[in-house]
Protein backbone atom coordinates (compact mmCIF):
# COMPACT_ATOMS: atom_id res chain seq x y z
CA UNK A 1 0.00 0.00 0.00
CA UNK A 2 1.47 3.55 -0.65
CA UNK A 3 1.15 5.55 2.07
CA UNK A 4 1.51 9.36 0.84
CA UNK A 5 3.50 11.35 3.33
CA UNK A 6 3.10 15.15 4.77
CA UNK A 7 5.36 17.52 3.97
CA UNK A 8 9.26 16.60 4.85
CA UNK A 9 10.42 18.51 7.60
CA UNK A 10 13.46 19.09 9.12
CA UNK A 11 14.07 18.41 12.79
CA UNK A 12 16.23 18.35 15.65
CA UNK A 13 17.58 14.79 16.86
CA UNK A 14 20.39 14.23 19.02
CA UNK A 15 21.66 17.61 18.12
CA UNK A 16 21.79 16.64 14.62
CA UNK A 17 19.88 17.76 11.38
CA UNK A 18 17.51 14.96 10.37
CA UNK A 19 14.58 14.81 8.17
CA UNK A 20 11.14 13.26 9.59
CA UNK A 21 8.96 11.62 7.03
CA UNK A 22 5.24 11.73 8.74
CA UNK A 23 2.98 9.03 6.94
CA UNK A 24 -0.39 10.50 7.07
CA UNK A 25 -3.92 9.37 6.13
CA UNK A 26 -7.28 10.93 6.55
CA UNK A 27 -7.39 10.35 10.00
CA UNK A 28 -3.66 12.34 10.36
CA UNK A 29 -0.06 10.93 11.29
CA UNK A 30 -0.06 6.76 11.73
CA UNK A 31 3.82 6.61 11.64
CA UNK A 32 7.26 8.11 11.34
CA UNK A 33 10.45 7.16 9.56
CA UNK A 34 13.28 9.58 10.79
CA UNK A 35 16.58 10.09 8.66
CA UNK A 36 19.08 10.76 11.14
CA UNK A 37 21.86 13.06 10.02
CA UNK A 38 21.92 15.03 6.34
CA UNK A 39 20.73 12.57 3.66
CA UNK A 40 24.02 12.48 1.50
CA UNK A 41 22.66 12.88 -2.09
CA UNK A 42 23.71 9.42 -3.93
CA UNK A 43 23.63 7.57 -0.97
CA UNK A 44 24.97 3.88 -0.91
CA UNK A 45 25.73 2.93 2.93
CA UNK A 46 25.26 0.69 5.53
CA UNK A 47 23.58 2.43 8.90
CA UNK A 48 22.00 1.28 12.09
CA UNK A 49 18.24 1.19 12.60
CA UNK A 50 16.51 1.65 15.68
CA UNK A 51 12.60 0.87 15.86
CA UNK A 52 11.51 -1.85 13.36
CA UNK A 53 10.99 -4.95 15.25
CA UNK A 54 12.24 -6.85 11.97
CA UNK A 55 15.89 -5.46 12.64
CA UNK A 56 18.79 -3.11 13.41
CA UNK A 57 21.07 -3.21 10.85
CA UNK A 58 20.55 -1.25 7.42
CA UNK A 59 21.36 -0.56 3.74
CA UNK A 60 20.88 2.57 2.15
CA UNK A 61 20.92 3.24 -1.43
CA UNK A 62 19.39 6.52 -2.61
CA UNK A 63 19.62 9.02 -5.38
CA UNK A 64 20.68 12.80 -5.65
CA UNK A 65 16.61 13.14 -4.76
CA UNK A 66 16.39 11.05 -1.62
CA UNK A 67 14.25 8.52 -4.20
CA UNK A 68 15.28 4.77 -3.62
CA UNK A 69 15.18 2.30 -0.89
CA UNK A 70 16.61 1.12 2.42
CA UNK A 71 17.27 -2.94 3.14
CA UNK A 72 16.48 -3.63 7.04
CA UNK A 73 17.91 -7.15 8.74
CA UNK A 74 18.93 -8.78 11.69
CA UNK A 75 22.60 -7.84 10.93
CA UNK A 76 25.47 -7.70 8.59
CA UNK A 77 25.45 -11.23 6.66
CA UNK A 78 21.93 -11.92 7.31
CA UNK A 79 19.24 -11.52 4.73
CA UNK A 80 16.67 -8.08 4.68
CA UNK A 81 13.81 -9.09 6.36
CA UNK A 82 12.00 -5.14 5.39
CA UNK A 83 12.56 -3.23 2.50
CA UNK A 84 11.52 0.83 2.81
CA UNK A 85 10.77 2.30 -0.90
CA UNK A 86 11.79 6.07 -1.13
CA UNK A 87 9.83 7.96 -3.56
CA UNK A 88 9.57 11.74 -3.80
CA UNK A 89 6.30 11.72 -1.44
CA UNK A 90 5.98 8.75 -0.85
CA UNK A 91 6.88 6.01 1.71
CA UNK A 92 6.07 2.20 1.31
CA UNK A 93 7.28 -0.73 3.34
CA UNK A 94 7.56 -4.56 3.05
CA UNK A 95 5.98 -6.27 4.53
CA UNK A 96 3.03 -3.68 5.81
CA UNK A 97 3.14 -0.46 7.92
CA UNK A 98 4.54 -0.13 11.41
CA UNK A 99 2.33 2.23 13.65
CA UNK A 100 5.37 3.60 15.43
CA UNK A 101 8.57 5.55 14.80
CA UNK A 102 11.42 4.18 13.04
CA UNK A 103 14.49 5.62 13.01
CA UNK A 104 16.98 4.83 10.50
CA UNK A 105 20.27 6.25 12.20
CA UNK A 106 22.92 7.81 9.48
CA UNK A 107 25.56 8.96 11.51
CA UNK A 108 26.70 5.64 12.05
CA UNK A 109 27.24 4.65 8.76
CA UNK A 110 29.89 3.14 6.25
CA UNK A 111 29.80 3.70 2.16
CA UNK A 112 29.35 0.84 0.31
CA UNK A 113 31.10 0.37 -2.87
CA UNK A 114 28.77 0.28 -6.05
CA UNK A 115 29.24 2.21 -9.26
CA UNK A 116 26.73 2.56 -12.62
CA UNK A 117 26.29 -1.07 -13.33
CA UNK A 118 24.66 -2.13 -16.67
CA UNK A 119 22.84 -5.37 -17.81
CA UNK A 120 25.90 -6.63 -20.03
CA UNK A 121 27.82 -6.72 -17.08
CA UNK A 122 25.68 -9.05 -15.28
CA UNK A 123 24.74 -11.46 -18.22
CA UNK A 124 25.44 -15.09 -17.44
CA UNK A 125 24.47 -18.52 -15.36
CA UNK A 126 23.87 -17.83 -11.71
CA UNK A 127 22.63 -19.72 -8.80
CA UNK A 128 21.08 -18.51 -5.93
CA UNK A 129 19.51 -19.39 -2.47
CA UNK A 130 16.57 -17.64 -0.72
CA UNK A 131 17.01 -19.38 2.95
CA UNK A 132 16.53 -22.82 1.79
CA UNK A 133 15.74 -22.99 -1.56
CA UNK A 134 17.80 -22.97 -4.16
CA UNK A 135 17.72 -21.59 -8.28
CA UNK A 136 19.35 -21.83 -11.32
CA UNK A 137 18.72 -19.39 -13.94
CA UNK A 138 20.64 -17.13 -16.72
CA UNK A 139 20.06 -13.44 -17.30
CA UNK A 140 20.54 -12.52 -20.99
CA UNK A 141 22.04 -9.06 -21.78
CA UNK A 142 18.80 -7.87 -22.87
CA UNK A 143 17.78 -8.21 -19.44
CA UNK A 144 15.75 -10.84 -19.31
CA UNK A 145 15.73 -14.17 -16.75
CA UNK A 146 14.73 -17.21 -17.29
CA UNK A 147 15.20 -20.33 -14.89
CA UNK A 148 17.67 -23.70 -15.49
CA UNK A 149 17.01 -25.62 -12.60
CA UNK A 150 17.04 -25.87 -8.84
CA UNK A 151 13.88 -26.20 -6.70
CA UNK A 152 12.52 -23.17 -7.45
CA UNK A 153 11.96 -22.01 -11.03
CA UNK A 154 12.71 -17.99 -11.68
CA UNK A 155 11.61 -16.09 -14.58
CA UNK A 156 11.23 -12.01 -15.07
CA UNK A 157 12.75 -9.11 -16.42
CA UNK A 158 15.97 -6.85 -15.02
CA UNK A 159 15.51 -3.02 -16.36
CA UNK A 160 17.44 -0.45 -16.57
CA UNK A 161 15.33 2.71 -15.31
CA UNK A 162 17.32 3.67 -12.17
CA UNK A 163 19.03 6.55 -10.94
CA UNK A 164 20.57 4.94 -7.97
CA UNK A 165 23.95 4.02 -8.66
CA UNK A 166 24.94 0.19 -8.85
CA UNK A 167 21.26 -1.16 -8.82
CA UNK A 168 18.64 -2.20 -11.22
CA UNK A 169 14.78 -2.64 -11.07
CA UNK A 170 13.42 -6.28 -11.66
CA UNK A 171 10.27 -7.91 -11.39
CA UNK A 172 10.41 -11.69 -10.83
CA UNK A 173 8.20 -14.82 -11.19
CA UNK A 174 8.56 -17.97 -8.89
CA UNK A 175 7.26 -21.54 -9.24
CA UNK A 176 7.56 -24.86 -8.36
CA UNK A 177 8.40 -23.90 -4.50
CA UNK A 178 7.22 -22.74 -1.50
CA UNK A 179 8.27 -18.93 -2.77
CA UNK A 180 6.00 -19.46 -5.58
CA UNK A 181 4.37 -15.75 -6.03
CA UNK A 182 5.45 -12.52 -7.99
CA UNK A 183 7.56 -9.91 -6.53
CA UNK A 184 9.49 -6.33 -7.27
CA UNK A 185 12.99 -5.92 -6.53
CA UNK A 186 15.95 -4.68 -7.52
CA UNK A 187 19.79 -6.70 -8.46
CA UNK A 188 22.25 -4.59 -6.83
CA UNK A 189 26.25 -4.69 -7.54
CA UNK A 190 29.10 -3.90 -5.16
CA UNK A 191 32.19 -5.28 -4.65
CA UNK A 192 31.20 -5.21 -1.12
CA UNK A 193 28.64 -8.59 -1.99
CA UNK A 194 31.62 -10.12 -3.42
CA UNK A 195 32.30 -13.40 -3.97
CA UNK A 196 28.77 -13.05 -5.26
CA UNK A 197 28.32 -11.19 -8.40
CA UNK A 198 25.00 -9.44 -7.33
CA UNK A 199 22.66 -9.00 -5.10
CA UNK A 200 18.81 -9.77 -5.54
CA UNK A 201 16.19 -8.53 -3.77
CA UNK A 202 12.47 -8.59 -3.77
CA UNK A 203 9.00 -8.61 -2.23
CA UNK A 204 5.10 -9.18 -2.84
CA UNK A 205 4.13 -6.75 -0.34
CA UNK A 206 4.18 -9.81 2.59
CA UNK A 207 7.42 -11.33 2.66
CA UNK A 208 11.03 -10.22 1.43
CA UNK A 209 13.23 -12.61 -0.51
CA UNK A 210 16.92 -12.05 0.17
CA UNK A 211 19.91 -14.11 -2.00
CA UNK A 212 23.46 -13.25 -3.52
CA UNK A 213 23.58 -15.11 -7.40
CA UNK A 214 26.55 -16.26 -7.75
CA UNK A 215 28.07 -17.25 -11.06
CA UNK A 216 28.93 -20.58 -12.70
CA UNK A 217 29.60 -21.82 -16.05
Amino acid sequence: MLIPLCKPRLASFGGLACLTLAACSGDGPQSNVVLEGSPAATQTAALLVSGDPLGSYGEAFTDSEGRGFILVGPNDGQGAQAVYRLDGGTIRRAPGELAGPVTLNQASSMKLRTSAVTLAQLAGNYTIRFGGDGADFRLDADGKLTAAGGACQLSGTLRTDSSVPGTLPLTLTIAGCTLAGSYDGYAIRSLDYQPAAFRLVADDGKRVLDGYAVSYR
